[in-house]
């Protein structure tokens, strides 16, 4: 017969579920409009014959807290692959505070567009991406200050019309009314994983 597990027991299992479960969430990339920069030759001349004082390159367009990576994509322009920097973006279960502040943002593209029209998406262009920059910074005391227009401004500049509907919807999904518990099990649910990345226009 198995035993059975204490009150502190349960707890503990499922604040181990639930910090495995705050690994998953909305996870995106978007393209930079930059050209990819390679290393300076001495970089690697250095690194090979002195291995132990490795130098690190960074190209310092890219803001240092950026998470960016470099990809080989479809260029539907050229016809053929090639190299671009990814920002990679991860939106967690959302706090009721965040919850809150997106839902009057929700609810000013219900009102002005009740009918649900799908050519009207540039209408709420903005809107949208505030959408998704108050979910993917989560965190309802600093809204609409620098860091979240910024944010705005960049998905605006570098987000295709697709991926941020896609984003949207998706966020709206996790808006949970039970709040960030129920935000954990919605993502599981849904089985949510890393959507295709934008094209390069």
């Amino acid at each position: 017969m198995d035993k059975e597990l204490t009150r502190e027991e349960r707890l503990e299992i499922e604040e181990q579920a639930i910090n495995a479960l705050l690994q998953l969430g909305v996870k995106f990339q978007t393209p930079l409009k930059i050209a990819v920069r390679k290393p300076p030759k001495w970089i690697y001349f250095w690194n090979k014959h002195f291995p132990n004082h490795v130098k690190v390159w960074r190209d310092k367009r890219i803001p240092k807290d950026w998470d960016v990576e470099i990809k080989e994509i479809v260029d539907v322009n050229l016809g053929k692959t090639k190299e671009a920097y990814m920002r990679n973006f991860h939106i967690k279960p959302l706090y009721g505070g965040t919850i809150c502040i997106l839902r009057k943002l929700y609810l000013q593209i219900e009102i002005e567009n009740p009918d649900k029209v799908e050519k009207d998406v540039f209408r709420f262009w903005e809107t949208m991406a505030e959408i998704a920059a108050v979910a993917i910074i989560n965190n309802p005391t600093i809204v609409n200050n620098t860091e979240t227009r910024r944010l705005q401004r960049f998905l605006i500049n570098n987000m295709t019309t697709p991926l941020l509907q896609k984003l949207v919807t998706i966020i709206a999904q996790m808006m949970d009314a039970a709040g960030f518990t129920n935000s954990i099990r919605l993502i599981q649910g849904a089985g949510i994983t890393l959507p295709k990345a934008s094209r390069i226009e």
